[in-house]
């Protein structure tokens, strides 16, 4: 018979801020698009770059000259090097100007999560996501953020303020209710709820 606590729901006061909004689209943008991840990237710009260097001798013994595969190299590794420093810069930036642009976000807030959905309520607006909505939830240590409702780009719930059981309820509700969908984001420990390391 199921606890009946574990079935009541999760009430959550917060105040968001361009650096919890950041951090939650960093995360959540990690797990939902992974060919977008600077590392995978940068490999394939390395990649590039290790094949233009192969064809060096073979452009050196039949035409003399290794000019192109050498150009080729260089602007592959380049890319890889600006790919690396450069995308989590511009990433941060247009998640900034994103909560910038939605001035409700930054209203104190409460969300209340039951089983199906999440409530989010402000002195300015009430919005329902309901779990189906919701392609994918990635926790980090400070939050839990699902990405893709209907109302808003993300969801995100703070855990600041909350006692370790609660926090414990908050992570098991969303982990059922997301199953192959939630992900655990921590450090640079990033993995799914079954503990599966991610490159």
């Amino acid at each position: 018979m199921p606890n009946r606590k574990d079935e009541e729901p999760i009430a959550v006061t917060q105040t968001l801020t361009e650096e919890d909004f950041s951090a939650a689209a960093a995360a959540v943008r990690y797990f939902a698009a992974p060919m977008r991840r600077r590392s995978v990237r940068a490999a394939a710009c390395l990649t590039v770059a290790a094949l233009a260097a192969s064809t060096v001798p073979a452009s050196l013994n039949f035409f003399g000259t290794a000019w192109v595969s050498a150009a080729v190299t260089a602007v592959a590794f380049a890319a890889a090097v600006a790919v690396w420093f450069w995308q989590p810069v511009r990433e941060t930036r247009q998640a900034a100007l994103w909560f910038r642009s939605c001035p409700l976000m930054a209203l104190p807030s409460t969300v209340t999560v039951f089983r199906d959905r999440a409530v989010v309520e402000s002195k300015c607006e009430r919005i329902t996501e309901y779990w189906t909505d919701l392609s994918v939830c990635v926790e980090t240590d400070g939050l839990i953020a699902a990405a893709a409702g209907k109302e808003r780009g993300l969801l995100i719930v703070k855990k600041q303020g909350l006692s370790e059981e609660e926090a414990a309820r908050l992570s098991a509700r969303f982990r059922g209710a997301f199953e192959r969908r939630y992900f655990r984001f921590s450090g640079r420990k990033r993995g799914n709820s079954s503990g599966t390391g991610h490159g």
